[in-house]
């Protein structure tokens, strides 16, 4: 039990990295959302308990770093919660319905991380906008939903190495 633990904070401690500091996987100005594939993973194979902490961690540490929302125009304002908020309640419901969806096929991987990707962004957009300033539409088509799109497609080989990386057991939701 205490090594699953540490498995977990270990994972999440990678994909922050490689999500931050290493540009090896950005294309233009957008990245994947290597925190919210983790946090989808563990939702999915773990159950929505541990789909909360993984996406609540991931995304606490993504805003005490990072922490921003990027604008379009480049200029990024920090809020905390901004990332902890979306990825624990993506971690919840994804962890809700895992037991009701067949969870290896490429397609239905892609499916759900674009989905995910594109819930993640708008309840960013929403809480930035209602809680701190108000936002452009431009938000949504300049950055969410390319970087929704790439982390879809990164996700679902991101999940062969997840596979691989972190044994996973047959638990209940």
């Amino acid at each position: 039990m205490l090594l699953e633990k540490i498995v977990i904070l270990i994972a999440i401690v990678v994909s922050y990295f490689l999500q931050t500091s290493v540009d090896f996987f950005r294309i233009g100005h957008i990245k994947p959302d290597l925190l919210l594939i983790l946090t989808i993973y563990f939702a999915l194979y773990k159950g929505s308990f541990a789909g909360i902490w993984v996406g609540f961690l991931g995304g606490l540490l993504q805003d005490m770093n990072i922490g921003g929302y990027l604008y379009p125009t480049g200029e990024a304002k920090y809020y905390l919660g901004t990332h902890a908020l979306p990825k624990t309640l993506i971690g919840f419901f994804v962890g809700k319905i895992a037991g009701q969806i067949q969870k290896e096929g490429a397609f239905v991987l892609f499916l759900i991380h674009l989905i995910a990707g594109i819930a993640k962004g708008v309840l960013e957009f929403i809480e930035v906008s209602l809680f701190h300033s108000g936002q452009s539409a431009q938000v949504i088509g300049g950055v969410l939903l390319p970087e929704s799109f790439y982390t879809a497609i990164v996700a679902v080989v991101w999940f062969k190495v997840l596979h691989w990386a972190i044994p996973q057991e047959k638990t209940s939701v």
